[in-house]
């Protein structure tokens, strides 16, 4: 792993600021915010919570209700994206709730402000990404316990039963994340794109109760990143070789998080587990964790499962899709040529076809939807 570099906290801060030094209990009243959340904070008028920063072995807190600023928001944000450094925006756990209502309440705004801008999209899409996008977040903070896994499955089905006859989604789904970025979520997306291609695209469709699942391996599909460590998870640059080893253990630590909750009683069906091990596993048996091939119909022990398959086409166009520091948005066309390229190798070639004409198809309405209007 790369040299953590420590970050000096300003004496400014250090008067203006409550600071808590850092112990085990203490870490266990805080949650971290990802940077994707964090960022839509800028759209805030106010807020009714403190955001706080943990530096190292030290809790600032930062921002309280009646100080919020775009100029101290940006000074966390800053924090954040120095390369190295310890650094992370934490929330209470006791205001998660408040923070979360904050976060619906604006991503509704800017989809209706999208619908406005672009009434081509579908907006019945839009409002099932937003709901699921509550249900992926509550995943991304980590303890996965039974009333999380029942709100997770309501989130799934209500997208499934939703989304079943809607041949613009897909197209909507890949505009609304290459037209504002700040609305993306990946597993929420990874979920939407898994869905339509199983019941809109395969030649041999998943039934809702199926599909249902399939939205949750979606969900699911990164849960290990919560154990991943932020200086890594929330690097701004890409990975050294040593950081990418830590974060390719996400697949084994997510199945591992998701079958200690399913051993307790939590309703999540194993294969959602299996999928978040696999989900970076290559076709041709060039992924990882275990390097499995091929079809597992084929294969009951070497071959990676077909929802697996599915998922791993949809990470990989989502990923594309979103915009980073070290790399730029990519339009949805890109996107596919650009996984043309390997798809032989990385893809099992009949839903990664599919995947294609389907999308292809859904962005074409779409197009066609925008010069009309």
């Amino acid at each position: 792993m790369s040299h953590i570099k420590k970050y000096i906290i300003k004496e400014a801060t250090r008067k203006r600021c409550q600071i808590i030094p850092v112990s085990q209990e203490i870490l266990k009243e805080f949650r971290s915010i990802s940077l994707e959340l964090y960022h839509l904070m800028y759209e805030a008028d106010a807020i009714d919570f403190c955001v706080y920063i943990r530096i190292s072995d030290e809790i600032v807190k930062f921002i309280k209700p009646n100080e919020l600023s775009k100029e101290l928001l940006a000074q966390v944000w800053n924090a954040i994206q120095k390369p190295n450094s310890d650094v992370e925006v934490c929330v209470r756990n006791r205001d998660i709730p408040r923070f979360q209502r904050l976060i619906d309440r604006i991503r509704k705004q800017k989809i209706n402000a999208l619908l406005e801008k672009d009434p081509s999209l579908d907006p019945q899409a839009l409002h099932v990404f937003a709901d699921l996008s509550s249900a992926s977040q509550m995943i991304v903070r980590g303890g996965i316990n039974e009333n999380l896994a029942r709100k997770v499955t309501a989130a799934a089905s209500y997208m499934v039963s939703n989304l079943m006859n809607n041949d613009v989604a897909m197209g909507t789904l890949s505009r609304m994340i290459y037209i504002d970025p700040t609305l993306y979520d990946h597993s929420a997306s990874v979920a939407m794109f898994s869905v339509i291609m199983a019941t809109r695209q395969l030649e041999k469709k998943l039934s809702q109760k199926d599909a249902v699942v399939l939205a949750q391996c979606g969900l699911y599909h990164d849960t290990g990143k919560s154990c991943v460590p932020s200086c890594i998870l929330n690097k701004p640059s890409s990975f050294t070789p040593s950081e990418y080893k830590v974060m390719q253990t996400h697949t084994i630590l997510g199945h591992k998080e998701l079958m200690a909750a399913i051993e307790v009683g939590a309703p999540i069906d194993p294969l959602v587990a299996r999928v978040a091990v696999e989900h970076h596993e290559r076709f041709n048996g060039h992924g990882y964790p275990y390097g499995r091939r091929g079809r597992a119909e084929h294969d009951s022990n070497n071959g990676i499962h077909l929802y697996t398959r599915i998922v791993s086409i949809a990470d990989a166009y989502s990923a594309l899709l979103m915009k980073r520091v070290y790399k730029p948005a990519l339009e949805p066309q890109e996107a596919i040529r650009l996984m043309s390229k390997n798809a032989e190798k990385d893809f099992d070639a009949e839903i990664f076809r599919t995947f294609v004409t389907g999308c292809e198809k859904s962005l074409h309405k779409v197009t066609v939807q925008r010069k009309a209007s």
